[in-house]
């Protein structure tokens, strides 16, 4: 069968992206050749470079005049638009020797945020240095170096934040996405799909799957509404004629035949300039990093440093105690407000006691305000329909029970902050994985020693990525995914996206 007999023979199929995206809408010729740059890599490294570099540059404009306005320290005799030919070729070389522009598609927010931080901080040490030894005439202001440097992290790292939001819109609505063709197996491929599903990336156009199988093998065991273009033999030809930017490689390594093919489609994309992802359980493991020998041309593999885990996990317990104590005296402050009005609507107790499952297996309790009736759980027994749709999700949408003030404080999250107690305590984290009852140990099966393995959380990943918009299963895979990949920085990242998401109240109920 010829492609474009392939092509109508699929027209009623939704194409789908890798995480589930819609396909892109009908645009004018000249609005979509723009979106089309605009997904590329090169325009994407660009954009991010300008706004880098406008970033940097009004941090430096705002730190002089603070510096000579309010502390009346004067920077020096080098005039600014002197020293831009210095620190701004100084500044993009830095965060390119960081690697600081790769796509937004391929780099996770936390790694960015990592990246981020370290190159700044590297790039301002060494320009004070240099200062110091070949401009010390000057008499450069330390207040200045300090503001300069604050302000540059804001405003990098708000250029960051707004650009990635506009390409996940875009992407949201099935532009600028980069085209991808998927070789393999259903099963495997299908794998792929979840680890992107869990993020919420839509970055991908899926073209289609060219697989081993027929077409009718697709059924049943990946996407239904994944397009099946063909046999493997056909990739090159699917690949040319849709364009693709990108092919995805997931064949299992168990035979010879395999091995070869992986490799020959590697290098035959390397020829035609088309990217390639090799989909792998080895290399797509956050157990260990890996980097490549030169001298061998195989990768060595190595545990992640000591020190750098020990300090990470120092930083986070002071954070949690710092948020604890803040979080604990506002809830103080609050309390005979909100107990105000719970009392108002439905006497009976302010607080409620809710049990969890502790890292050492065993029930412990926290409290929150309470948002339901006296009588919510005998109310939930005694109607059956009520009790399916909860043990379903272990959350109902339009509960009948929450009180309305109940639904005013679950909006903001309010009712959640006697648990800065429990913070405080240290029985609980900020960020973690979700807490779970004593019903919900079952849900985790073989996956529950590893969700102990970290204390739980007031908030996490899941909920900055769907709060409870999320399925039972997602929640469980997006906490699995968190311990994978945890770092202070995806913690921090967490945090950021959390007020976002509360001052938005996105996603409660």
């Amino acid at each position: 069968m010829r492609l474009d007999q392939l092509e109508e023979k699929r027209c009623n199929d939704r194409p789908s992206g890798a995480a589930g995206a819609a396909a892109p809408a009908p645009l004018p010729p000249a609005r979509r050749r723009l979106y089309e740059l605009l997904g590329r890599p090169g325009c994407m490294k660009l954009l991010f470079l300008c706004g880098d570099i406008l970033g940097v540059v009004a941090a430096y404009s705002i730190a002089l005049f603070s510096v000579e306005y309010y502390l009346h320290s004067l920077h020096g005799g080098l005039s600014p638009s002197s020293y831009y030919w210095l620190y701004i070729p100084f500044f993009a070389v830095t965060f390119y020797l960081f690697d600081a522009y790769k796509a937004p598609s391929l780099v996770r927010p936390e790694k960015e945020l990592e990246l981020i931080f370290k190159a700044s901080t590297l790039y301002f040490l060494t320009l004070f240095g240099a200062n110091f030894v070949f401009l010390k005439s000057l008499g450069f202001s330390r207040y200045l170096m300090v503001i300069w440097y604050c302000l540059t992290l804001l405003f990098v790292l708000f250029n960051r934040f707004v650009l990635r939001t506009y390409y996940m819109e875009l992407w949201r609505r099935g532009l600028a996405r980069q085209k991808a063709l998927l070789i393999g197996s259903m099963d495997r491929l299908e794998e792929y799909q979840k680890r992107l599903s869990i993020q919420r990336h839509a970055g991908y156009h899926l073209v289609g799957i060219v697989s081993p199988g027929a077409e009718e093998d697709r059924q049943g065991t990946a996407d239904p509404d994944w397009a099946w273009l063909g046999s493997l033999d056909r990739w090159e030809e699917v690949a040319l004629h849709h364009r693709v930017h990108l092919v995805i490689i997931s064949l299992p390594a168990t035979s010879e035949q395999s091995r070869r093919l992986v490799l020959q489609v590697l290098r035959r994309c390397m020829e035609l300039k088309i990217d390639c992802e090799l989909h792998s359980e080895v290399f797509g493991s956050s157990d260990y990093n890996y980097e490549l020998d030169d001298f061998s041309g195989f990768f060595r593999f190595y545990a992640m440093p000591r020190r750098s885990l020990v300090i990470q996990r120092a930083v986070k317990e002071m954070l949690d105690r710092f948020i604890g104590l803040v979080g604990s005296i506002v809830t103080v402050l609050l309390t005979p407000l909100v107990g105000l009005l719970i009392k108002l609507e439905d006497r009976g107790s302010v607080f409620y006691w809710r049990e969890f499952v502790g890292c050492d297996g065993n029930m412990h309790y926290y409290f929150k305000f309470r948002t339901m009736l006296k009588n919510a759980d005998q109310e939930l027994h005694n109607n059956p329909e009520l009790k399916a749709k909860f043990d379903e999700k272990c959350k109902l949408e339009d509960d009948p029970r929450v009180l309305r003030i109940g639904r005013w404080l679950r909006r903001y999250s309010i009712d959640e902050f006697p648990q800065f107690f429990s913070l405080l305590a240290g029985r609980l984290s900020f960020v973690g994985p979700r807490v779970i009852c004593r019903d919900e140990k079952a849900r985790y099966g073989a996956l529950l020693p590893k969700l102990l393995s970290a204390k739980p959380g007031m908030t996490g990943f899941w909920q900055v990525m769907g709060r409870q918009t999320t399925t039972y299963e997602e929640r469980v895979h997006m906490d699995m995914f968190y311990i994978d990949h945890w770092s202070i920085w995806l913690d921090l990242v967490i945090i950021a996206k959390t007020f976002w998401k509360v001052i938005r109240a996105e996603g409660a109920y």
